[in-house]
């Protein structure tokens, strides 16, 4: 027998087909999962950062001889990577600039917006307990996303 008959043609098409669209689902898949992943690592190091801004705010105060808090009032605000101070809350995207720096100011817009909210704690005075929460939000096709992290500062001094 001489050459394959044309259902013989016809079944292995049907079988290469089946294994390229499972692989090509497999590869598109993981691509979407890739992606997520790292918008998820990219919102944890935002958030991260926004904690320490508020820590280094505190640490100010205390070198500048400022009482606990002094500078972190309760509210919204947002913060750069190099922030001093806390500045007025806006629903705004943070931008990445040229150097990979996310900030305000320059660069080019990503899909991330933070939020740090600072509160007095519920189980002691605002002069030995602060809340600082930070949120982090950003629109995947898959929906919306946020992700929040706190940090409790006291006086220790």
């Amino acid at each position: 027998m001489k050459g394959f008959t044309l259902i013989e043609i016809i079944v292995a098409l049907g079988l290469i087909s089946l294994v390229s669209v499972s692989v090509m689902s497999a590869v598109s898949l993981s691509l979407t999962s890739a992606a997520k992943i790292k918008n998820d690592l990219i919102a944890a190091g935002l958030a991260q950062e926004g904690l320490e801004i508020v820590r280094n705010i505190r640490d100010k105060d205390w070198h500048l001889g400022s009482g606990f808090g002094a500078s972190l009032t309760s509210g919204n605000y947002l913060v750069d990577w190099n922030s001093q101070s806390l500045l007025s809350f806006s629903d705004t995207f943070l931008k990445k600039d040229s150097n990979g720096l996310y900030n305000y100011l320059s660069g080019q817009d990503t899909i991330f917006k933070r939020k740090i909210i600072i509160e007095n704690s519920v189980q002691n005075p605002a002069s030995v307990e602060k809340v600082a929460k930070v949120e982090i939000s950003w629109q995947e096709k898959s929906g919306s996303r946020i992700i929040q992290a706190e940090v409790r500062l006291f006086n220790w001094r």
